[in-house]
């Protein structure tokens, strides 16, 4: 470790010592000019603020005021500045002895000048040769979004987002597909051009300008080891040359469950369903044995009904609450008349709050951002919530006209500190929250079901994660085209997770005596140190650009554990006082990585038609065997700009480019020390007394090597009607190899596994996007955009044992299937495999269910070899999929004079989802609270739903019903008026916007459920949030 640190210091110090050599050369290589103007819409001449004028190649840079003014010092004649703004042309104009340059500025309806984020660098849209796509953070100002994943979810094709049903909005995505059976999945995250290793909900979604996404592997390819599921690259608000600009937005809103039709029992329906759980299970006595006294049917008696018991209570209704297995507190509870709702409760009207200041501005030497926000959600579930406050400072330094520097830095602090409550499908309406005397009922109805609310009411718990991520950057503009950038990003996080459980909680009062309290603590430094050279000249045709980078890296956490239970009569101190505790336990780690890349990559066009793209990274990371600590990882792509060549002369078209590429990416999402033979601890006997001895724990494997992605994209970009129409098409073929397993070991070898390098996994699929610019004339416009997409996967290899095995009733010879992970060679990831279900057993199949031993009402299911029994291997079939199979996002922007509109429409098609509570088979489903299905009886004999007390024992290897999760959601409605400007002028504002969102206005599904989208960490689905938002934005 010592020499590999003396290599850092020497390629640091290398590193430097080029660049103050250069500096001496770079300083005499320029002698100053100074260049002014006003640049102005060219169809209406009105003058446009925030024009980037830039000097290509160079950190040289302005933006135009409010009035279109700029100013710049350049370097000689022979500068070339650069005039780009979103929505128009970009215009390059060699400076000469011109100084004063006014420029009129073109509508780009195409979006061809756009600039994009790459990986290291930036590049128009005409130019680009992968597969890239962009989310404009403008576009969401106006919502009720306080998370950066619900700016992602459904706006682009190919990224697979679900949205977060918890206050945090924590959630996952993917990029075309999974990469991997075990490993991360998550793309990469790259924050300012560098690699971001914190989480997203550090981020304000407010400070965001744009978010590009690096779909295939060519692009990808420059990150090498860590894109393997592709790249996120998320661009924040820098300041811009001009007088201060202060910004205020605050935003006010309430959430509630989305689910109408998702309504839980009330107490005569509670009743009911007990009722007919009782007479389904098949008993002696009749139906009317568990009538009411007072609703018996009609030609029954009272001394009838009574009779049924041969030795009935005295009283009626005490008989009847007996017959229904009341316990003690739901008798006191009926008799009194007195219930309570559950739903009601655990599921609140949430309130959220969002406010954000901005400063920003500068002077053509120093531009600055600096913001802070602040997020107070709450959740629709009792005690879900979220709080953080955010700031970020980014400034960038011109210091001389070779010389400048910068530094982006965010600092979040998240507070999580509590216990949201469990869900009540437990619960019955004839309970109560607390007993007569204050305190919270453990036992709401006096069985062993703990109160869901009890640990939100009385545990005690602080969660708080602090992060400070930074990105300080020297960069140098050498001569002959060259730039030298160095960036140090170290990143600092504390966690802290502390609780405890008094003796008025069952953890630290039934479970433990004497109270429970844990402390749980991690310190993380990470740094980063990245070097970058790069080239650009254009000689003729020619047009160069080559990048050089060199990366190393240090990732270090240290974390600890404590615990300690029976604090009587020491408890006051809860988690604060641990020592007083009589039953302590500790437990420490430390943990280590280090890192190292270089890349080379080369951006070539020819005569603005021919593109071509070549990368080759070589990566090195610490967790992998002394065999496989590296690898490479190249890439290229090829773009054809066909409407760029003279032959091309439709006037329809207005531009068409063909795009190739190929690349290979890695995966380096394993354990520290997998690797390595591991250390644990273990207790014996050495004949005296119980000793401490040390056992090695996991088997080494020093041959473990990365996962690694082979993807070929090929796509079509295109533009109509001078790009009215615009938008592109991409077909992808992915293959992982050397999937990373933890592979299950025999006994005799006295370990349960190692973390190996097995199978191999495809994944294929197809994107479509348009854009549209439906009308563009005066005060009214409108601007659609589709995208559409759908992924296969397919486990093409396994472990590679061969053999015979049996699937939906037959006999096959080949690799072996893994059954207790649903993982089958030649089938996808996520395909389900179970019985196929035909139904339930009907009244008049008695004699056919009893041949399975199951009885009218059960699930009747597939006997695929006819052989009277249902074994698992024998008879479950592959019958849907659990991912969707088809994606699409829908959105249209609507402005007219000062008002606009936006409503965004997403659908997830094609999948199935297991429905846990379709199988009434609980030994406590008899106190099953959930919203009521139209289950089956003989009055109501469904064919959908089986009855309340079915026979689940006869299948082999268990039974899930599973129902459709497709869905088509208004996922956003968005309304926002700006005041008329000759009133923000007399108030002497830049602008007063007024806005308000809905956010999941409505979903057309068939899920029986809360929501096919909503789940929490555990798998239980969950109530996913409307949200009502009315906020405001004040630009000073």
């Amino acid at each position: 470790m010592k020499h590999f640190y003396k290599k850092v210091i020497n390629r640091i110090l290398c590193m430097f010592a080029a660049g103050l050599m250069l500096l001496g050369l770079a300083g005499s290589a320029y002698a100053q000019q100074t260049v002014t103007g006003t640049v102005t819409d060219a169809e209406t001449g009105e003058t446009l603020p925030g024009v980037n004028v830039t000097v290509p190649g160079s950190t040289q840079g302005t933006a135009t005021n409010l009035d279109g003014e700029y100013s710049l010092e350049v370097s000689g004649p022979e500068t070339v500045l650069r005039f780009s703004f979103v929505g128009y042309r970009s215009q390059e104009i060699t400076v000469g002895e011109q100084e004063v340059i006014d420029v009129s500025l073109q509508l780009d309806m195409g979006r061809l000048d756009e600039v994009i984020v790459v990986g290291y660098g930036t590049r128009e849209r005409q130019d680009l040769t992968g597969s890239v796509d962009r989310v404009d953070g403008e576009k969401f100002r106006d919502q009720g979004i306080t998370n950066v994943s619900d700016m992602l979810t459904g706006t682009i094709a190919g990224f697979n987002a679900s949205q977060g049903a918890t206050a945090s909005g924590e959630t996952s995505f993917q990029i075309r597909g999974p990469n991997s059976l075990t490993a991360d999945t998550d793309p990469l995250i790259v924050l300012d051009g560098v690699i971001y290793r914190g989480d997203l909900r550090n981020i304000n979604p407010n400070d965001i300008e744009s978010i590009d996404v690096l779909k295939d592997a060519s692009s990808a390819a420059v990150y090498g080891a860590r894109a393997a599921n592709g790249v996120v690259m998320i661009t924040t608000t820098r300041g811009q040359s001009g007088k201060p600009t202060i910004e205020f937005s605050t935003k006010f809103g309430l959430t509630e469950t989305t689910t109408d039709h998702y309504k839980y029992r009330g107490p005569e329906e509670y009743i009911s369903f007990r009722q007919d759980y009782y007479r389904s299970q098949g008993l002696s006595q009749p139906d009317h044995y568990w009538s009411r006294p007072d609703n018996l049917p009609e030609g029954v008696s009272t001394d009838e009904w009574r009779s049924l018991n041969e030795n009935p209570l005295s009283d009626n209704q005490e008989e009847w609450m007996s017959r229904m297995n009341f316990f003690p507190l739901e008798r006191e509870q009926y008799l009194a008349g007195d219930t309570f709702d559950w739903a009601d409760y655990i599921y609140p009207t949430g309130f959220q709050q969002d406010a954000n200041l901005s400063i920003s501005g500068g002077s053509d030497d120093v531009q600055y951002y600096w913001s802070i926000g602040r997020v107070d959600n709450e959740g629709v579930r009792l005690g879900d919530q979220f709080e953080a406050i955010r700031t970020r400072l980014n400034v960038d330094f011109q210091v001389t006209d070779w010389l400048s520097a910068g530094i982006n830095a965010e600092y979040s602090d998240r507070d999580e500190s509590t216990i949201p409550a469990g869900d009540p499908h437990l619960m019955s309406p004839f309970s109560r929250l607390y007993d007569e005397q204050g305190n919270v009922e453990w036992y709401p109805h006096g069985y062993i079901v703990t109160n869901p609310a009890l640990n939100t009411i009385n545990a005690e718990r602080k969660r708080k994660i602090n992060n400070l991520f930074a990105s300080p950057f020297l960069e140098v503009a050498l001569p002959y085209g060259f730039t030298h950038r160095v960036t140090f990003q170290p990143r600092y996080r504390t966690f802290k997770d502390y609780q405890f459980w008094g003796e008025n909680t069952r953890t630290g009062g039934e479970i433990v005596s004497g109270g429970r309290a844990d402390r749980e603590d991690e310190t993380r430094f990470d740094w980063m140190l990245t070097n970058m050279l790069t080239w650009q000249k254009e000689y003729g045709v020619h047009d160069f650009n080559v990048t050089l980078v060199h990366e190393v890296e240090e990732n270090q956490s240290w974390e600890s554990f404590q615990r300690n239970t029976g604090f009587r009569p020491s408890a006051n101190l809860g988690y604060g006082g641990l020592q007083y505790g009589t039953n302590p336990f500790l437990q420490t780690e430390d943990v280590k990585t280090t890192g190292e890349g270089m890349l080379a990559r080369l951006n070539y066009t020819l005569m603005d038609k021919y593109l071509f793209t070549a990368s080759v990274r070589r990566d090195g990371y610490s967790a992998f065997g002394q065999q496989n600590p590296r690898a490479v990882f190249p890439g290229g792509a090829f773009a054809w700009q066909i409407s760029e060549e003279d032959f091309f002369t439709s006037d329809l078209i207005s531009n068409l480019k063909v795009r190739l590429s190929y690349g290979q990416n890695g995966n380096r999402s394993i354990g520290t020390y997998s690797s390595l033979a591991q250390l644990g601890t273990n207790l014996y006997y050495d004949g005296s007394q119980v000793q401490v001895g040390v056992q090695t724990s996991s088997l080494a494997n020093p041959g473990l090597r990365w996962e690694e992605t082979e993807s070929f994209n090929v796509g079509l970009d295109f533009g109509i009607m001078d790009g009215r129409i615009s938008g592109s098409l991409d077909y992808y073929d992915m293959t992982t190899e050397s999937l990373l397993v933890d592979r299950t070991l025999p006994l005799l070898t006295g370990f349960d596994g190692v973390t190996t390098n097995i199978g191999e996994l495809g994944n294929k699929g197809f994107e479509f996007t348009v854009n549209t610019v439906n009308i563009s004339s005066g005060d009214l416009n409108w601007q659609s955009n589709l995208n559409f997409s759908l992924n296969r996967n397919e486990i093409k290899s396994l472990f590679g044992d061969t053999g015979t095995y049996t699937l939906e009733g037959q006999q096959y010879e080949g690799e072996l299937p893994d059954y207790s992970n649903n993982w089958f060679p030649g089938k996808s990831i996520d395909v389900i495999w179970d019985y196929d279900i035909q139904g339930m057993w009907q009244v008049e199949e008695a004699e056919a269910a009893e041949e399975y031993n199951l009885s009218p009402g059960d699930i009747k299911a597939v006997d695929v070899n006819d052989d009277g029994t249902y074994q698992s291997q024998d008879d479950k079939r592959f019958i849907g999929y659990t991912e969707p199979r088809y994606r699409f996002g829908f959105r249209n922007d609507v402005s007219y004079k000062n008002f606009s509109a936006s409503v965004f429409i997403r659908a997830n098609l094609g999948h199935k989802l297991p429905f846990e509570d379709a199988i009434h088979s609980h030994s406590t489903y008899d106190r099953r609270n959930t919203p009521p299905t139209p289950y089956w009886t003989k009055e109501n004999r469904s064919n959908e739903w089986p009855r309340t007390s079915l026979t689940d024992d006869p299948f082999g290897g268990g039974i899930m019903m599973y129902k459709k999760a497709s869905f088509v959601r208004i996922q956003d409605v968005t309304l926002g008026y700006s005041l008329p400007q000759h009133i923000i002028q007399r108030l002497q504002l830049q602008n007063l916007r007024f806005f308000g969102s809905i956010r999941n206005l409505h979903s057309f599904d068939n899920w029986p459920g809360w929501d096919p989208e909503s789940w929490d960490n555990n798998g239980n689905n969950i109530p996913m949030p409307r949200t009502f938002t009315i906020g405001l934005n004040l630009s000073l």
